[in-house]
């Protein structure tokens, strides 16, 4: 198996699930929600995340041939994400161009990049970057007025 990092900084969480059957779609969803949570993503973005996670998942198992969705932390200056990735060697004779068109006519709602690189075997790589807008909102402690 190929050490995927893509173009930015990788750093933890780094998991992976290999798909090689429907239960691992189900597998790649509790997976990559477990890996928002951990980066301090809110519920509604990790759902988000979840879904064009699984859409990865169940492309890879329509293949017919096993294959692993790793999932990791990345960072590009100040901004981290979560990066979700798979080899795809069912599309080494595919113009890169078309693959992106298809996968961001689905999936670009759900994440902020899509990418697609090399070519033996080529790599989709999606990306969703934790801004304010998106971040877990964690109470703050509030102080007591009360005096005993």
């Amino acid at each position: 198996m190929t050490h995927l990092t893509g173009p930015y900084f990788m750093q933890p969480p780094v998991m992976s699930v290999h798909i090689e059957d429907s239960m691992d779609i189900m597998i790649v969803r509790d997976t990559v929600r477990r890996a928002g949570s951990l980066l301090g993503f809110s519920p509604a973005n990790r759902a988000q995340l979840a879904s064009a996670a699984a859409s990865l998942a169940e492309l890879v198992l329509k293949t017919g041939e096993p294959q692993s969705i790793n999932l990791n932390g990345v960072r590009q200056g100040q901004k981290v994400g979560l990066q979700v990735s798979s080899e795809a060697a069912w599309l080494a004779n595919v113009a890169a161009s078309n693959v992106l068109i298809a996968l961001r006519s689905k999936l670009g709602d759900l994440v902020d990049e899509i990418l697609v690189e090399g070519d033996n075997p080529p790599v989709i790589y999606m990306v969703m970057w934790l801004t304010d807008a998106n971040q877990r909102q964690v109470p703050q402690p509030q102080e007591d007025d009360s005096s005993g």
